[in-house]
Parts: C-alpha cells; sequence; structure tokens
C-alpha cells in the first residue's frame, strides 16, 4: 500500500489532517455500513467479515434491514433513505423508500428488502446472494417481501395404535408489502399487502392427518400453514397511509393475525415455538382470508391501537366476497403500550385485546392480554406471555374457551464466536400452554390440555437455518387411550 493511501486512511478515520496528505484535498469519504437489525432490538454495522454475501448483491445506501413484527423499528432504521425512480410532481411511483410510519406500525407493514444475515458456519453461498440479488432488484420498485421454504419432519412416541406416527411435510408462504405511490416529503401513500401459502404437508393435501389429529390435541403442535390443495390466498388488501404513518387502514381479504397479536418473542412457527398456542393466542377468533377491514393509530411512539372487523365463513380459496354476512362477523380491538425500560429491565409491550363475534343471531365477547418484556436492559434473555378469556358464544369460533401461554427466550449471542454468537434467528425457547375446550367442542375427554415445549435455532448460512424442538402434550382434549405424548420435529427453513 502506497503512503498516501495509508494517510488518506488515516484521515478518514479522523487520526490525521487533511494536511498529511501532502495538498489540500480531503479525503474521500468512507461508504455508509451495512446494518442487522438483531432481532429488531438494536441494529448494529455488520463486520466486514459478515458482509460478503451483502456486499455482492447490493450497495449499502440501497438497504432496507428486515423487520421484525411486534417490535418498534429503530429510529435509525426509520431515517434511511434511497433513490426513488419515477416522480411526477409531489409523487412518486414505485418509490424504493417506503413512504413513513409510526416505528411499530413499519414493522407490521414494511418488510425490507434484506434477507442475506450472518451466520457463523457459512458466510456467502451462491444460492443466498443470488437471493438478494433478486430482492434487491425488485425493491429498487417498491415492490418488498418475504419468501420462506420449509421443509419438517415429525414423530410422536408413544406410537398410537394403528395410526401413523411419522410425517413428513413442506410449507412455504410468499407474503410482502408492494408500495405504489408515495408523497414526495413521505407523509402518505399507497400500498398493496398480500401473502400466498402452499405445500405438500399438514393443513394441505395432508389437513385431515398430522399430529393434531393423531393425538386429539386441542391446538396443533405441528409448524404448518393453512390451506387448501394448490395455493392460498390468505390475505389481499390494498393500504392507505396518512399523517406521516400515524394512521393506516386496508380494505380487502384480511389475515387478521399478520396485525394484531403479534409478539416479537413467539410469532412464527419458523423461527419460534412451534406450537400454534405460541404463535397466536388460541381463543382469539383471527380470522384469514375472509373480506374485511382493518385500521392503525399511533400517535405516539409508546401507545397504539388496531381494530379489525372480517367476516369469518369463507371456504379454502373461495371468494371472500361471496361470503359477506352480518350474521357471520368478527370485530377485534388491539391497544398496546410500548416502553423502552419497565422497571429498569429494557424495552417491553404490553397489549389488551378486546373481540366481540357475530353468529347465529347471537352476540359473544372476549378479552385477552398479550405482553413482551426484555429481562435486563443489556439482556439477550426474554419473556412472553398471551392469555384469553371468551364467552361460550365468541369461544364456539375457536373450540377454545381460555388459554394461557408464557415462556422465555435467549437471543443470541451467547458467546463471543460460533453457534449463538449471531444476532438473527439463532435462540433457545422454552414455553408453557395451557387451554380449555370450549361448550361448543363437547363432548372431549379431557376439559384442560397443557404442554411444555423446548426449541432451538441453528443459522447455517445467510438465509438457511435448521430448528429441533421437542413438546410434551399433557392430557390432549380428545385422546381416549393415554393421558400424554412427546412430539418431536426437525425443519430445515430458507427465508428470502
Amino acid at each position: 500500500m502506497k503512503m498516501k493511501d495509508i494517510n488518506y486512511l488515516l484521515a478518514a478515520m479522523g487520526l490525521v489532517g487533511a494536511q498529511a496528505l501532502g495538498d489540500d484535498s480531503t479525503p474521500p469519504p468512507l461508504p455508509p455500513p451495512y446494518l442487522d437489525t438483531a432481532f429488531g432490538w438494536n441494529p448494529y454495522e455488520v463486520p466486514d467479515a459478515d458482509a460478503a454475501a451483502l456486499r455482492a448483491a447490493m450497495q449499502p445506501h440501497e438497504q432496507h434491514v428486515r423487520r421484525f413484527a411486534g417490535v418498534p423499528t429503530h429510529a435509525h432504521i426509520l431515517q434511511h433513505k434511497a433513490k426513488n425512480n419515477i416522480t411526477m410532481g409531489a409523487w412518486e411511483w414505485f418509490p424504493a423508500t417506503p413512504q413513513n410510519f409510526m416505528p411499530y406500525f413499519d414493522g407490521l407493514v414494511v418488510p425490507g428488502n434484506t434477507c442475506v444475515e450472518p451466520s457463523w458456519l457459512l458466510v456467502q453461498d451462491p444460492l443466498s446472494t443470488a437471493a438478494q440479488r433478486i430482492k434487491s432488484a425488485l425493491g429498487r420498485y417498491g415492490f418488498q417481501y418475504d419468501l420462506t421454504l420449509t421443509m419438517g419432519y415429525a414423530g410422536m412416541a408413544p406410537h398410537s395404535n394403528g395410526g401413523r406416527n411419522n410425517f413428513g411435510a413442506t410449507n412455504n408462504s410468499f407474503s410482502g408489502t408492494w408500495f405504489l405511490l408515495k408523497k414526495s416529503d413521505n407523509s402518505q401513500g399507497l400500498f398493496l399487502t398480500f401473502e400466498s401459502d402452499w405445500g405438500e404437508g399438514f393443513n394441505f393435501n395432508q389437513r385431515r392427518a398430522g399430529v393434531q389429529n393423531t393425538i386429539g390435541s386441542l391446538t396443533n403442535p405441528q409448524s404448518s400453514l393453512r390451506g387448501g390443495n394448490g395455493v392460498y390466498v390468505p390475505h389481499l388488501a390494498l393500504g392507505y397511509s396518512l399523517a406521516n404513518g400515524r394512521w393506516f387502514g386496508m380494505v380487502g381479504s384480511i389475515d387478521t393475525s399478520s396485525y394484531l397479536d403479534q409478539n416479537a418473542y413467539s410469532a412464527s412457527w419458523n423461527g419460534n415455538l412451534m406450537n400454534s398456542a405460541f404463535t397466536a393466542n388460541p381463543c382469539l377468533p383471527l380470522e384469514w382470508a375472509n373480506f374485511g377491514f382493518l385500521t392503525g393509530w399511533q400517535p405516539t411512539d409508546n401507545f397504539y391501537a388496531l381494530y379489525a372487523t372480517t367476516g369469518y365463513e369463507t371456504e379454502v380459496n373461495q371468494n371472500p366476497f361471496r361470503h359477506i354476512s352480518s350474521k357471520s362477523w368478527v370485530h377485534l380491538t388491539e391497544f398496546g403500550w410500548i416502553t423502552q425500560d419497565f422497571l429498569g429491565m429494557g424495552p417491553g409491550t404490553y397489549r389488551l385485546q378486546y373481540a366481540i363475534t357475530d353468529a347465529d343471531d347471537k352476540t359473544g365477547f372476549g378479552a385477552a392480554l398479550n405482553m413482551q418484556q426484555q429481562l435486563g436492559k443489556k439482556s439477550q434473555l426474554g419473556f412472553f406471555s398471551r392469555c384469553g378469556l371468551m364467552d361460550n358464544d365468541a369461544a364456539a369460533l375457536t373450540n377454545v374457551k381460555a388459554s394461557a401461554t408464557a415462556g422465555l427466550v435467549l437471543q443470541a449471542p451467547f458467546s463471543q464466536s460460533g453457534w449463538g454468537s449471531k444476532a438473527n434467528h439463532e435462540q433457545i425457547a422454552l414455553g408453557f400452554m395451557w387451554a380449555r375446550a370450549a361448550q361448543a367442542g363437547e363432548p372431549s375427554r379431557h376439559k384442560n390440555e397443557y404442554g411444555l415445549e423446548l426449541s432451538a435455532v441453528i443459522q447455517l448460512t445467510p438465509t438457511f437455518f435448521l430448528q429441533p424442538d421437542v413438546q410434551y402434550i399433557f392430557n390432549p382434549v380428545n385422546q381416549t387411550d393415554r393421558s400424554g405424548e412427546f412430539v418431536f420435529q426437525l425443519q430445515g427453513v430458507w427465508k428470502f
């Protein structure tokens, strides 16, 4: 390296003045760093050793990091702006940077354009780099998405008498937001949100088999999406945001579970605990693929409100506009309080939910609580809990009268190097669940079902991780010959 190059580097680091360059010039500016979200809590600059896959697929100034639903997006991320393509007067078409959203809503609506993340085994591989190049290119025209491909295995013990005890499955999902139009000052904009699911596993063409039906459990122990044969579209809606992102609304075929009842520590069967009781409150009527309306209001960083109203009788892969009836309707409201430091333990979010159901000229009611709390200002350990209670009429929609879940999640880094050192998907989680069957589900052998689950995530490449998981279900509500069952699972997940 030449002496002048060394001086340029030292000057850029602030260790020498411009006069050390031998002329009146100033050092060239250093490029902005690549970022990683660290589970959404604390974004950090990606070290050069971990940035190879990003460097090969996008420029740093183009990056919008991956968001995590249930976590307010950090202010540093919200300030990022990329160059837009098509401008007409005060409006921009297919903007490379979405319009402004308040921090909690940003995590719900904006997927980001980054899929490759630091991993301890392979820093870069051709599949991850190609996936990131595609994602970067589409992101320049406002199209941001998450593509998840999953292969899983589930086995049970003790073996059921004459039944199937081992299952294999594939479950795939393509979801995202296409930002269509926004004001040049980012204060408002139009967007399209979507989700499509397909697979060859549980809740698809094997939907009448699987662990849940085999052991007769009220909740589903298995990692799976829902749908029918072919491609299933549970969400397709047009949205608009106003007032610098303090308000947004969307109308169309709505999946309420993608927006309400989020929890940063337990939100998805691929990367978090797998039992359906942990991914969403089992007694809340969180409907999908039904015509409806959803709106959100966040006046400050510390408070938000969400409201959704939808039907609930749309058949699988049917037109939701043909299944609209005031006698089959659900109303859901959620109020959230967000704090950056709760009693010295660090950030937490506390949610109150209320449900009203209309079914067969009967009105049902229910309420639920949802909380997530970091356990220490600098701790990687977090606590989560969901609980709820429905009256008999509201419980008829889910067959769950009451439920409670709680758990601990230890997120990376666990160490300075190796597995557990990368702040992405890697974690260990332990959860406990309880659910009570509704009157509509009777007769059942047991009224109360309990479960324990232990799960781990090991990220092997920038876009692939393995997840081993073990559960024990106590007193499955419809089990007749045993009081409990072990469920062992292993899934491999590609996230593009």
